[in-house]
C-alpha cells in the first residue's frame, strides 16, 4: 500500500513530515470548515498535535490517514471553539457602550458606601445582610448557615436594613446641605 513505511525505516521528523504534508494538511483543514483567516493557525495547532504524536506513529496507516485524523480533531475543536466565541461575543454589550465616567464614578461611591456600611458592622449582621441583600440568599437558608433561631435572623436584619436606610438617608442629606451650599 503507498505511503506506508517499512518497519524497519528510520523515525520520522517533524521537518520531513511538514516538508512533505503541510500542503495536504493545509487543505483538509479548509475543507473541514476552516475560516480562511483561521487555516494557518490551526495548520500550526495541527503539527504542534503532530510533534507531540510523532513517536505514536507506527506505520501501519498511511501517514497521511494519520495526518488526516490529527487535521480533523484539530478542526473540529477550532470550529467549536469558534462558535463559542461567537456566542460569547453575541451576548457582550458593544464596544464603548459602558458607563459613562459619571455613572461610573457614582457607581464607585455607591460601592464604598455599602463597604463602609458593612465594615461597621458586627461579623453576624455583616453576613446576614450581605448574605440577604447582596447574595439574594433566603432568610431560613442564612439562619441555618449563620446558626440563628430564625426569628432572630428576621428579627436582626430588619434592624440592620433599618440601619442601613438611616445611613443612606444621612448621606443623602449631606449631599443635599452640600449641593444647596
Amino acid at each position: 500500500m503507498p505511503g506506508l513505511r517499512p518497519a524497519d525505516a528510520p523515525p520520522l521528523t517533524l521537518a520531513e513530515v511538514y516538508r512533505a504534508h503541510a500542503g495536504f494538511v493545509w487543505r483538509v483543514v479548509r475543507r473541514l470548515g476552516v475560516a480562511e483567516s483561521a487555516l494557518e493557525d490551526v495548520v500550526h495547532d495541527v503539527f504542534l498535535v503532530v510533534h507531540r504524536r510523532l513517536g505514536e506513529y507506527d506505520g501501519r496507516a498511511a501517514l497521511t490517514s494519520w495526518l488526516y485524523g490529527i487535521a480533523r480533531g484539530v478542526a473540529a475543536n477550532h470550529r467549536r471553539s469558534h462558535v463559542r466565541a461567537e456566542r460569547r461575543l453575541s451576548v457582550a454589550p458593544p464596544p464603548g457602550s459602558g458607563p459613562d465616567p459619571e455613572t461610573g464614578a457614582a457607581q464607585e461611591q455607591a460601592a464604598a458606601f455599602v463597604r463602609a456600611f458593612l465594615d461597621g458592622l458586627d461579623e453576624e449582621r455583616r453576613m446576614l445582610f450581605a448574605l440577604a441583600d447582596i447574595e439574594g440568599m433566603k432568610v431560613p437558608e442564612i439562619a441555618e448557615a449563620l446558626g440563628l433561631n430564625l426569628n432572630t435572623a428576621y428579627s436582626r436584619l430588619r434592624a440592620t436594613r433599618e440601619l442601613f436606610q438611616r445611613a443612606l438617608a444621612e448621606r443623602d442629606g449631606r449631599r443635599g446641605r452640600a449641593a444647596a451650599g
